[in-house]
């Protein structure tokens, strides 16, 4: 596989995801934020750190309102991290390297972006956002789903998936830390936000068939780091990402040294987790574990990179 088409295929999987979890955070935080008793500041400055860029926000913005930020989050084209540049930057990737997956692929994205592409914040905000922020799901989860139906499984389709599923691990450590980092003299409001975070990764109903009692900040994250059947925990989706690697063993141009070590980092870092105890992620300790969680994941999206794609940015458009 030539380097442009593995670095087209890695950012589609990644892009993608990233717009669905953003729509999922959006969507949960929209709801909070009516439940925040006068919070409604504090939560759009938390969801925009989240998954933003405040800086780029506060040069842009006097304050944290809501038709702002969400207008930055969703529509802003000139943001990397909106869900429209999200979903531009994944069906322009696509467009290069249409013949390397089935076409229903590229029919279902483009439709999905033309749609986005026309649609208007008033819309949004005046209609119902839930609505909006559930047809972005169901667009998304259509081709993710389209994918797993019909794409062979071949190296395009592993590496494709591996983008995806480094993209899930690094999301769900930053929604994590973005819940951290609530000062102790707001504890009182984290119960809304951890409540916030589980939803926003589809996990309150699996959480609670674990029959855990206490929805703590502490439980949750152990939860979303730890829990090896849970789709979105890291250590899903890490030991999926190294799956994935691995199944490209005797199909990539690649599947020398560079790859066995790559293999062997993603191995560490799930190993790693795997034998991380519960009891060791607290309050105190959870900064920490992030931190090198992000490290990881980093280090893991630079082998990537350094082993299939040729020198320079990354392809967005």
């Amino acid at each position: 596989m030539l380097d442009r088409i593995a670095e087209c295929l890695f950012w589609i999987g990644r892009y993608t995801e990233r717009a669905e979890n953003h729509a999922r955070l959006l969507d949960v935080y929209y709801h909070l934020r009516e439940e925040g008793s006068g919070e409604a500041e504090a939560v759009w400055k938390r969801i925009a750190n989240a998954i933003g860029d405040c800086g780029l926000y506060e040069e842009r913005y006097e304050a944290y309102r809501e038709q702002d930020v969400l207008y930055f989050l969703i529509l802003d084209v000139t943001q990397n991290n909106s869900i429209l540049s999200c979903v531009t930057q994944a069906r322009d990737n696509l467009k290069k390297i249409r013949e390397q997956l089935p076409s229903e692929l590229w029919n279902l994205l483009n439709g999905f972006y033309l749609w986005l592409k026309g649609v208007q914040l008033e819309e949004v905000t005046l209609q119902s956002p839930h609505s909006f922020f559930q047809r972005v799901k169901e667009g998304l989860a259509a081709f993710q789903g389209t994918a797993v139906s019909i794409a062979l499984r071949d190296e395009s389709w592993q590496m494709l998936e591996s983008g995806r599923y480094l993209e899930r691990s690094e999301n769900v450590v930053r929604l994590l830390q973005s819940v951290s980092n609530i000062t102790p003299e707001k504890r009182k409001v984290s119960y809304a936000y951890t409540m916030a975070l589980l939803k926003s990764v589809g996990g309150y109903e699996a959480y609670r068939r674990l029959d855990v009692e206490d929805i703590s900040l502490e439980e949750v994250s152990r939860f979303l780091l730890l829990q090896e059947t849970f789709p979105r925990s890291v250590h899903f989706a890490l030991a999926t990402f190294e799956q994935h690697l691995k199944a490209m063993r005797g199909l990539s141009d690649h599947s020398g040294s560079t790859l066995e070590r790559m293999i062997r980092l993603a191995g560490k870092a799930r190993s790693e987790l795997g034998f991380l105890d519960r009891n060791e992620i607290t309050l105190e300790s959870l900064n920490t574990v992030l931190q090198q969680l992000l490290k990881t994941n980093r280090q893991l999206g630079e082998a990537v990179a350094s082993t299939f794609f040729s020198p320079g940015q990354e392809v967005i458009a």
